[in-house]
């Protein structure tokens, strides 16, 4: 992707270039703006190419993180509040904080100070995001956007694992938001964990998971008793995840509840 970091704070700038690309194997393209007038300025004239994800700092010395988002989703905007996707920074992580931030056009936030795991959870969303609003042929196709946010937004727990036949730590790569209702942790702690030890998985339970993925093949509607269920069993449904001919190394994972 190619991020563009607007904060009136060099060291800042300094500090989230060295963060963002931080143990990637891809490096992440990065232009930077000591404020929003010279981001806007730098973007208008192509001095800067329009970045894929823009990260901005809420308070600033002129233009401000909400007049940013603003002036960028008026500008380029385009078909898709998606494009480019904004990030902001900020130290106060009130409600109206939050829900202004977001009201002037912002996709996600960060609390001060910026923590890496944080951050590379964010833009690993990102670019699921953005590889739906901005499909291969160039322009926006609403519908991809909509799948997205719908899966997202989705009152079933969803969950991406890693369960390839070399891999069967069911390494958890990507949740909803409605997983963090089943369990005691946020999204951004789901990420890396077992699901399998998450969720109590009896041996039993283990190998008939583990059969399907040797065979790469959907298991589905198949109860389980665990922890984060206390009143009855959990229901799961397992489809393997496609990318042509490859062989099948993650397993999207819906709870019945």
């Amino acid at each position: 992707m190619h991020i563009l970091l607007i904060d009136d704070s060099s060291s800042t700038r300094s500090l989230l270039r060295t963060l963002i690309n931080s143990g990637q194997a891809v490096r992440h393209e990065i232009s930077e703006a000591s404020s929003g007038e010279e981001a806007l300025q730098k973007v208008g004239s192509g001095a800067i190419k329009m970045p894929d994800l823009i990260i901005a700092d809420i308070n600033m010395g002129g233009m401000n993180g909400y007049e940013v988002c603003r002036e960028f989703r008026q500008r380029y905007g385009g078909v898709s509040d998606v494009v480019p996707y904004i990030i902001t920074v900020t130290a106060n992580e009130g409600v109206e904080v939050i829900n202004k931030v977001l009201d002037a056009g912002a996709n996600d936030y960060m609390p001060k100070p910026v923590n890496v795991k944080i951050l590379q959870v964010r833009l690993r969303v990102a670019e699921r995001l953005l590889a739906h609003a901005r499909p291969q042929g160039g322009g926006g196709d609403p519908r991809q956007t909509f799948i997205a946010s719908a899966i997202e937004q989705s009152d079933a727990p969803i969950a991406v694992v890693e369960a390839g036949v070399a891999k069967s730590s069911f390494k958890i790569e990507y949740t909803n938001a409605a997983m963090t209702t089943i369990t005691q942790y946020t999204q951004e702690q789901l990420l890396g964990k077992s699901l399998a030890e998450l969720e109590s998985w009896t041996p039993e339970f283990l190998q008939l998971v583990l059969a399907s993925v040797a065979q790469e093949a959907p298991l589905s509607h198949v109860p389980l008793w665990s922890r984060i269920q206390q009143d009855g069993a959990v229901y799961l449904s397992f489809y393997p995840v496609r990318s042509g001919n490859e062989p099948v190394t993650h397993y999207l994972v819906i709870h019945h509840l």
